[in-house]
């Protein structure tokens, strides 16, 4: 009588644009019988960042925030399959002994793992670090609302997309507000992008009537007499200042665990084209968190979760398998809302295609993505009642 094999467990940290994905997948292909699949997120919804600028600054469409704020519904917890409300502190990872492994959370749990993807996304700063029940992160809306209802010049410090977005939507809730953006370079985002498309990004919020100061920084947010100052001495009225300087990874307890080595200098988890950490073939990481030489974004994390969920199905069936997927990038792509009816979008093919009011307008900036990425990760709108 043969007895029957102890089962696996695959386990996925965060459920973001990576993470989700996995999950999916996984929960498709995985034997039931023979491997269980735990999602861990301190949220018990799913955060649509592409559409969380107009969330934050816009009060035109009621319950919006359930557009944004997407369940993670039963089906997460079904079969093999379960999902854990709560945080990640520590790590236990004995490289020799796959006995050994677990992830301890927050509510004191203990979860043991075979494989591991680590997907925690990013920390953001100002109205963007959302509170982790529903409930709590409306209420900060309300409280947001009311500081840009108040504020007549506003300052946003940093010229990356998310600043972009934030002028887009404050033009179109509030014209005659003045906004103003501090950047450190000479263009707006980053040299990544051709200068003949960030000259572009310019013009189309200086059409709008936004300020920019180029080749300068803000060190301190918080204004002081109505203005904030620059490196350079320059005084900028300012009754509200927004810091849109970009995330930093939500590292810091995989550092505490698994040694500083495993991060780059910027906090990014290293990791090879399997997205498997060097060293621990048995922990992948994707998205926003890992080390690659592109730009972070969803369009990106979900093909790196796509590789990873390769790659543990093919380690479940052959720990020793070497015939694994890698993962060698994607063109860079950035579309930028300018509001509800404008931007400027590039697409990284050919000699670098770009695309004006229409087209941004038509592919992103009317809906967000909201309807295809509801469609794409199987999560439906919330409910403007649901607290957590």
């Amino acid at each position: 009588m043969s007895s029957k094999p102890q089962q696996k467990t695959v386990l996925i940290v965060g459920a973001g644009f990576a993470g989700v994905p996995a999950f999916n997948e996984l929960s498709k292909r995985l034997d039931p019988n023979t491997t269980k699949l735990v999602l861990i997120n301190p949220r018990s919804h799913f955060i649509h960042l592409p559409a969380a600028c107009r969330l934050v600054v816009s009060q035109t469409e009621p319950h919006y925030e359930d557009k944004v704020f997407l369940p993670l519904t039963d089906r997460f917890n079904e079969g093999n399959r379960r999902s854990v409300n709560a945080k990640v502190v520590s790590i236990h990872d004995d490289k020799d002994d796959e006995a050994n492994r677990y992830v301890t959370l927050d509510n004191g749990e203990k979860i043991e793992y075979t494989y591991l993807l680590l997907a925690p996304g990013s920390i953001w700063e100002g109205p963007l670090d959302f509170p982790n029940t529903k409930e709590e992160s409306v209420k900060k809306l309300k409280e947001w609302h009311n500081r840009f209802e108040k504020a007549n010049d506003i300052v946003l410090v940093g010229g990356g997309g998310i600043s972009f977005e934030y002028a887009g939507e404050i033009k179109d809730e509030w014209p005659t507000k003045n906004v103003t953006i501090v950047h450190s370079r000479n263009l707006l985002l980053n040299d990544v992008y051709p200068d003949r498309w960030r000259r572009q990004v310019n013009q189309s919020l200086e059409k709008r009537g936004v300020r920019l100061v180029l080749g300068d920084r803000v060190d301190d947010v918080v204004p002081k007499d109505g203005k904030v100052v620059t490196r350079s001495g320059k005084e900028i009225t300012a009754d509200l200042v927004i810091p849109t300087r970009g995330p930093r990874p939500n590292s810091a307890f995989i550092a505490a665990s698994l040694g500083d080595e495993v991060l780059t200098s910027s906090g990014h988890v290293k990791v090879n084209p399997t997205m498997q950490l060097p060293d621990r073939p048995h922990i992948f990481a994707a998205g926003d968190v890992v080390e690659w030489n592109e730009q972070k974004s969803a369009r990106k994390a979900y093909p790196q979760a796509l590789v990873v969920v390769q790659n543990i199905l093919t380690l479940l069936k052959n720990p020793e398998a070497t015939n694994l997927k890698s993962y060698w990038g994607r063109p860079e792509a950035l579309p930028l809302t300018n509001g509800k009816n404008g931007g400027t979008s590039y697409w990284g093919v050919l000699w670098g295609v770009t695309f004006g009011d229409w087209f941004t307008s038509l592919a992103a900036s009317k809906n967000l993505y909201i309807p295809g990425v509801n469609r794409m990760l199987n999560l439906p709108p919330g409910s403007s009642k649901e607290s957590s």
